[in-house]
Formats: C-alpha cells, sequence, structure tokens
C-alpha cells in the first residue's frame, strides 16, 4: 500500500544536535572561564533554555561573565560569551548588545555575527539573519580563515535553512552544498540538501543524499522517514517500509513514521500475498510482498520461512541459507527449516568450490602466457 500525493510530513521529533561541534552554552561559558578558550554556542542552545532564570545554570553563569566584563569591558571572547549566555536565557536584546560590543572591538569577528544571525532566525527576522550569515561569509574568505572553517559551515548551512524555508530550492542546494564542502560527515545537511533536491524534484538525487547522510548517523529518525517518503513516491514498498519501520524503532513515540507503517497493513495480509504470487509462478512479486511483511514484522517466523522457500524458487541458494538461518533463530526446532539450512549448506560448499577452482584455473591460465 502507498500514500498518494507528494507533500512530505515533518517528523515530530528533534533534529540532532550537531554535538560534535556546537557545545552547550554553559559547558562552553565554563570552559571559557576556566580556561580562555572561545567556542560559539548551537541555535538548539536557545531552544533549551530553563524555565527558571534564577536557580538556571546559565543564570549563574550570566552573573558571572557580567562580572568578569565589567572588569573587562574590552574583551571580545567575554561580550560574545556573554551574549551567548544572554541568549540562553531569552533575553535577546541584550545578547545583540553584546554581540555589537564585541563587533565595536573587533569588527571582524565570525562568531559575533554567526550569533547574531541566530538570534535573528529565533525572532523571526530572516531579513537580518540573511545579512548576518552573508557577513560571516565575507569576513572568513581566504586561506587565513582556515581555522574558522565551522562558523562558515554552520553560516552556509543556516543560509540555506533559510532559502528552504523560502522556497528557494535552487539557492538552498547551492547552501547545502558549500557547507558539505567544509564538512563532508554533517548528516543534517544531507538532509536539509534532500529537501532543497526534492523541492526542485530531483528525487533520485535526494534519495542518494539522504542515503550518505545516514551513513554517518544511521539513527536519524526524521531522515529515514523522509527517506521513506521518497522511495514511497517511487512506488517502492520495500524501501520505503524499511524505512518507515526504522523510523519507529528509532522514535517510537513519533505518530508519523507509525501512521505511515500502518498504512501498509498486517504482515499476515502480505504475507498471504506472498504466498499467492509464488503459487502463481510470480516470483519477483512474492518476493517484493515477503520483504515488506519482514519489514512490517521482523519477527514473524511465517514470513522469514517463506522468504526462504522463494529465494530456493529464485535460484540465489547463498541468500537462502542465509535467511533460513535467520528463520531458524526465532524457530530452532521447525524440522522443514534445518532441512533446507543443510541442504543449502551442501549446495553452497559445492558452488563455492566450484567457483574456486575456476578461478584457479583462470589464474594459471593467465600465468601460463
Amino acid at each position: 500500500m502507498t500514500h498518494s500525493g507528494s507533500e512530505t510530513a515533518s517528523l515530530d521529533v528533534p533534529q540532532p544536535a550537531r554535538v560534535d561541534r556546537w557545545l552547550n552554552i554553559a559547558v562552553a561559558v565554563l570552559v571559557v572561564l576556566v580556561l580562555g578558550v572561545a567556542m560559539v554556542f548551537a541555535y538548539s542552545v536557545y531552544r533549551d533554555r530553563q524555565a527558571q532564570e534564577a536557580s538556571s545554570a546559565s543564570g549563574r553563569i550570566a552573573a558571572a561573565l557580567e562580572s568578569q566584563v565589567r572588569k573587562s569591558p574590552n574583551d571580545v571572547v567575554l561580550r560574545v560569551r556573554l551574549g551567548e549566555a544572554y541568549g540562553a536565557l531569552g533575553k535577546y536584546q541584550q545578547a545583540i548588545e553584546q554581540f555589537n560590543a564585541a563587533l565595536k572591538i573587533n569588527p571582524n569577528h565570525s562568531g559575533a555575527y554567526l550569533d547574531l544571525g541566530m538570534v535573528a532566525m529565533l525572532t523571526k527576522n530572516n531579513s537580518s539573519a540573511k545579512t548576518y550569515f552573508q557577513k560571516v561569509i565575507s569576513v572568513t574568505d581566504g586561506s587565513e580563515y582556515a581555522g574558522l572553517s565551522s562558523v562558515r559551515e554552520q553560516a552556509f548551512y543556516n543560509l540555506g535553512v533559510l532559502a528552504l524555508g523560502d522556497k528557494n530550492y535552487s539557492e538552498a542546494a547551492a547552501n547545502f552544498k558549500a557547507a558539505l564542502q567544509l564538512r563532508r560527515d554533517s548528516s543534517d545537511s544531507y538532509y536539509q540538501l534532500a529537501k532543497a533536491l526534492q523541492g526542485l524534484g530531483a528525487t533520485d538525487d535526494a534519495i542518494h543524499q539522504l542515503e550518505i547522510g545516514l551513513q554517518f548517523d544511521p539513527g536519524f529518525a526524521e531522515a529515514r522517514y523522509f527517506l521513506g517518503q521518497l522511495y514511497q513516491q517511487k512506488k517502492d514498498d520495500v524501501n520505503a517500509s524499511y524505512q518507515f519501520a526504522q523510523a519507529v524503532k528509532l522514535a517510537p513515540g513519533s505518530d508519523p513514521p507509525r501512521q505511515a507503517l500502518d498504512a501498509y497493513g498486517s504482515a499476515s495480509e502480505w504475507i498471504d500475498k506472498a504466498k499467492k504470487a509464488l503459487a502463481s509462478g510470480e516470483i519477483e512479486g512474492a518476493l517484493t510482498d515477503v520483504l515488506v511483511a519482514r519489514n512490517l514484522d521482523d519477527k514473524s517466523f511465517e514470513a522469514a520461512k517463506l522468504h526462504g522457500q522463494i529465494l530456493v524458487k529464485r535460484g540465489n541458494p547463498k541468500d537462502a541459507l542465509d535467511v533460513f538461518q535467520q528463520a531458524a533463530k526465532l524457530n530452532p526446532k521447525d524440522a522443514e527449516v534445518q532441512a533446507q539450512i543443510s541442504a543449502l549448506t551442501k549446495q553452497v560448499a559445492v558452488l563455492t568450490k566450484a567457483k574456486n577452482d575456476a578461478a584457479r584455473r583462470a589464474a594459471k591460465k593467465a600465468k601460463a602466457k
């Protein structure tokens, strides 16, 4: 079963934060206080601020930074860190004041411009956000700024997000590609690029980008859900149901992937379809149906056993052996499955020996020449 239409819904689980690069604001500021190391805070940090400011870590850190800024008003790093602390508390106007104060000290401080852009995004001032992110690109252009590549990458990423929100898919795709040139293992950039490509009608390319991103982050539930939707548009029930099933496992409390998976019906229904197709000699159709059944219920012994039987009919003994071994784990006492494993083990051994012998003869012949 497939859904109609081409619209893709958003998964109601949070997108993974870039924790490898963008540290929690409290940790970042504490590092500054103790070691004097400059960090840039994450967009998600602003969203996850504490409800009780007075008792929050961010509030205590902000108070400590205020004291330090009073002692060293021309310290650009302290100004930016204080602005970030204010941002984490939702004090956006005070945050802006600190970032601007930092820029008076250092007009080319890329972190301050990036932070101003993030505050602008949070306050729905997208035009200003775009200007600030473009300024980050401008001030980090050149080999002497190679050490600021992460800041530059984040600016490209956010410009892509803004363009995507405006449905300017070509501009969005260009910015996400630029971000990936700076950081090739960023799963969220691949995900957003896929959205831009889908907007351009390049479904195959979007699928390719999602598959690359999932290699870096297999647990990205929202990407798997989106990938399932794209496969569904291509009428690929096997891959669509697989991705929806994976998204459900990763985000069990999220409705969209569960609803998408439930729309396929039950595993037993697909098993019945596979049996009918197999009985009528439609091997490929039977294989498709049983694979969907296994995606819907990966603990189904009946589906695994039928899958093995179909592969035997299809002439894939090695694959059939692997599947029957999977079935045996679900029901070790099934005599038919054990008999198939025994017979297929011998058959695969004979085929492997024949293949190896042929390879040796070919190598010997080539050497003789």
